[in-house]
């Protein structure tokens, strides 16, 4: 590995370092980003971890997206190599002319918050789009994933991100997102003695040869070993991020999307009931808020009811447009 940008930090001997440790062929991999998003494109990078979670993706997310900011912002690596292949001087050769606009603000944990940053942020910025704590097996969830990232790229696609999607599983992006849409598969594991720290790098041609031959294998193992990877390589445990802060903010987003995800159920549920009633009875909105105050002991107004009757217009039209019904 070589030691990749000029940001500085503290190793847990309180030392201060600059730089931090990426794979050769990863850094060279990565270098073309700032020159493809200049032609007026976005750019679309997947962090997958072979079917499992804790494995180290979110991590290597960050130094993947750390490193392209730094590039962005004008940084410059000298890649220059031998006859035999080796790096000549693999250092820093040019610094940053801009401020390299990174943070824990470049992180969305939800749909919500993913099209929050891409309609905020400058032009040119780098996402994470972190789902990979989120139940991303079951079906209702990556239905909404893909399209929250079809979304995303219908509304923000002018302005030439690059968004790294973090999720345990590739094969269950939908066919656009994980061949023609992205750039580049990295697949993070761990060894056979669980040691994390592992990655296998996957090329827009090899990414594609490895969906559809590993879509029609059984078993995560035999998937992700239907294709040869580009390269395969080691990543450290360097967060651009306060390791602390970044923990309490993933915790914190997976709170509000429970919460989030029980309330949407109970408010379904009762719209649901609602359009029921109202069909069945032909009652008004005005006899349907008296009828329901009287149920629930609090007066209720009937402008709740043509609220909760349009709510439900809009989750019915919601769930044709994405084939639940």
């Amino acid at each position: 590995m070589v030691i990749v940008t000029d940001i500085k930090w503290r190793d847990k001997s309180g030392t201060i370092l600059s730089g931090f440790q990426m794979d050769g062929y990863l850094m060279e991999n990565l270098s073309p980003i700032k020159k493809f998003i200049q032609t007026d494109r976005d750019c679309v990078g997947i962090i997958s971890g072979r079917g499992m979670v804790r494995n180290g993706k979110s991590t290597l997310a960050a130094q993947i997206g750390y490193y392209v900011a730094w590039l962005i912002a004008g940084g410059e690596m000298d890649l220059r190599r031998d006859s035999n292949g080796r790096f000549i001087n693999p250092q820093v050769i040019k610094k940053p002319t801009k401020e390299v606009k990174f943070s824990l603000k470049n992180l969305a944990f939800s749909p919500e918050e993913l099209i929050k940053l891409g309609t905020t942020l400058p032009k040119n910025s780098v996402i994470i789009y972190d789902e990979g704590r989120s139940g991303l097996d079951s079906k209702g969830t990556m239905k909404a994933v893909n399209q929250s990232l079809e979304d995303f790229f219908q509304e923000c696609g002018v302005n030439n991100h690059v968004i790294l999607v973090v999720l345990p599983n590739f094969f269950k992006l939908n066919e656009d997102i994980a061949t023609s849409r992205s750039m580049f598969l990295v697949d993070c594991y761990s060894d056979d003695n669980w040691n994390r720290g592992f990655f296998d790098f996957f090329n827009a041609t090899q990414k594609e040869w490895l969906f559809f031959k590993g879509k029609k294998k059984i078993g995560v193992r035999n998937k992700y070993s239907s294709a040869s990877s580009s390269f395969h390589g080691k990543f450290s445990s360097f967060t651009p991020f306060d390791k602390q802060e970044y923990e309490a903010l993933k915790k914190k987003a997976l709170k509000i999307k429970a919460l989030g995800s029980r309330e949407a159920r109970i408010k379904e549920k009762f719209v649901g009931m609602l359009t029921i009633y109202r069909e069945d009875t032909m009652k008004t909105a005005e006899e349907t808020a008296q009828r329901l105050s009287t149920v629930l002991f609090k007066t209720v107004s009937p402008f709740v009811i043509e609220h909760g009757h349009k709510d439900y217009a809009k989750f019915a039209e919601k769930h044709e447009k994405r084939g639940y019904v």
